[in-house]
C-alpha cells in the first residue's frame, strides 16, 4: 500500500471511531427529539438528499480542481456540522445540522478516485476495500462506546465525543499529497464518452435497484430492536460494533476477489440472510450474526465502485464515481421514506419487503453486472459489450 493510501486509512480510522459513536443510534436520538417513525424516515431522507445533490458537483470539481482540495473541504465541513448537531437542542436545528453532516458524503467520489489513482500495484477493488476497511475498523469499538455514553449520559453526548476525533482525522487528511489533474483527451470533451457509455449506464440502473432493496430494510433496525425485540441502547450500540467488525472482515476478505460481480452477489446474499434473522429471531447471538451480515450493504457499494472504475477512463473517474454515489444516495433518499411508511403500518413490514426486493434483484445483478475482471476501460467495455 502506498504512503498516501496509508494516511487515508488512518484518517478514515479516526473518522470511523467518531461517527460510529452515534450513527447506529441516530434514529433513536431523532425519536428522543420528538420524531415519529415517518418523521425519522423523513429526516434520514432529507439527509440523503443533501448527500445526493453533492456527489456529481464534487466529482466534477475533483476532476478539475484536484481531489485533495475537495477532500479537505468535506472533512472540515463534517467536523463543523457534527459540532452543530451536538449543540442543537431540538429537531428544528438538529435536522439542518444533520443535512450539513450528510452533505459531506460528497467526499466519497473524489476519495474513491484518489484511492484508485494512488493504488500502486494493487487492483482497484483491493485498494478500495483495504482503505475503506480503515473506516470500518474504527467502527468496531466506537458503537459500543457510543451506546454506553448514550445509556449513561444521553445520546447527545455520543455526538459530542466524536468531534475531537473528527478534528484529528482532518489533520491527518492534510498530510496526503495532491494528485495532478488529468487533462481530457485533446480536442474532445472530458465527459462525452462517459455519457455515451451504455454498459456503464445500464450497470448504474441495476445498481440503483439493488441499493434501494437494501435501503428499505436498513434504517429502522435500531427502532425495531428496541421497540419489538426489547433491546436497550447499549446493546444496540454493541450490535453496531458487530456490524463494523463484519464490514471490516468482508472488505479485507472479498476485496481479494478477481471479479467484483461475485462480491456484489455475495453481498446481496449476506444482507438477505441478515433480514431473515432480524425478522425471525430475538436471540442476541443470532441478532449479532444478523448485524454482522448487514455489512453486505457496504460490500455491495465497494464492489460496484470497483466495477465502475474499470468501465471509464482515468480523466472521467471523479464524475463516474460521483454518478454511482448519486445512484446510491437516491436509494438512500427513497428507501427510508418507504421504510418509515411501512414501519408505521406494521413494524416487521420494511424488513419483509426489503428481503423480497433483495431476492428479486439478485438475478438482475447476476445477468447485467460486468462479468470479467478488467483493469482498463477498454477491457471493461469489451466485456460488458459481449453481454449485450
Amino acid at each position: 500500500m502506498t504512503r498516501d493510501n496509508k494516511l487515508l486509512v488512518i484518517a478514515l480510522l479516526l473518522w470511523g471511531l467518531g461517527e460510529g459513536q452515534f450513527i447506529y443510534v441516530q434514529p433513536l436520538y431523532l425519536r428522543q427529539l420528538g420524531a415519529d417513525p415517518v418523521g425519522i424516515g423523513g429526516a434520514l431522507s432529507l439527509a440523503a438528499i443533501a448527500a445526493g445533490l453533492a456527489h456529481l458537483p464534487a466529482g466534477y470539481l475533483a476532476d478539475h480542481l484536484g481531489r485533495k482540495t475537495v477532500l479537505m473541504a468535506g472533512w472540515a465541513l463534517g467536523a463543523v456540522a457534527a459540532l452543530a448537531m451536538f449543540l442543537a437542542p431540538d429537531l428544528t436545528l438538529f435536522v439542518p445540522a444533520l443535512m450539513a453532516y450528510s452533505l459531506t458524503a460528497f467526499v466519497l467520489a473524489p476519495l474513491s478516485a484518489y484511492i484508485t489513482e494512488a493504488r500502486g500495484a494493487l487492483s482497484v477493488q483491493r485498494a478500495l476495500t483495504l482503505v475503506f476497511a480503515g473506516f470500518w475498523a474504527g467502527n468496531i469499538v466506537s458503537p459500543a462506546i457510543g451506546g454506553w455514553i448514550g445509556a449513561t449520559f444521553g445520546l447527545r453526548y455520543a455526538i459530542g465525543s466524536a468531534c475531537a476525533l473528527f478534528l484529528a482525522s482532518t489533520v491527518v487528511m492534510g498530510l496526503i499529497r495532491p494528485q495532478p489533474v488529468v487533462p481530457a483527451a485533446p480536442g474532445g470533451s472530458r465527459y462525452a464518452p462517459l455519457l455515451r457509455n451504455r454498459p456503464l449506464l445500464g450497470f448504474l440502473a441495476v445498481s440503483w435497484a439493488a441499493f434501494f432493496a437494501f435501503q428499505v430494510g436498513f434504517p429502522l433496525a435500531p427502532n425495531f430492536l428496541e421497540e419489538v425485540r426489547g433491546l436497550d441502547v447499549a446493546l444496540i450500540g454493541l450490535l453496531g460494533s458487530v456490524n463494523a467488525l463484519g464490514s471490516t472482515a468482508v472488505n479485507l476478505i472479498f476485496g481479494q476477489l478477481r471479479r467484483p460481480r461475485r462480491g456484489f452477489l455475495i453481498a446481496q446474499g449476506a444482507f438477505a440472510l441478515s433480514l431473515a434473522l432480524l425478522l425471525f429471531t430475538g436471540s442476541l447471538p443470532l441478532l449479532m450474526a444478523a448485524y454482522g451480515l448487514r455489512s453486505g450493504w457496504n460490500l455491495a457499494v465497494s464492489m460496484a465502485l470497483a466495477q465502475v472504475g474499470r468501465m471509464v477512463n482515468e480523466a472521467e473517474t471523479g464524475l463516474a464515481y460521483g454518478l454511482l454515489e448519486t445512484v446510491a444516495a437516491l436509494a438512500q433518499i427513497l428507501g427510508p421514506l418507504a421504510a418509515g411508511a411501512l414501519y408505521a403500518r406494521a413494524e416487521p413490514l420494511p424488513f419483509t419487503v426489503s428481503l423480497l426486493l433483495v431476492l428479486a434483484t439478485v438475478p438482475l445483478v447476476w445477468r447485467f453486472a460486468p462479468r470479467r475482471d478488467a483493469h482498463s476501460a477498454t477491457e471493461a467495455l469489451t466485456a460488458a459489450g459481449e453481454r449485450a
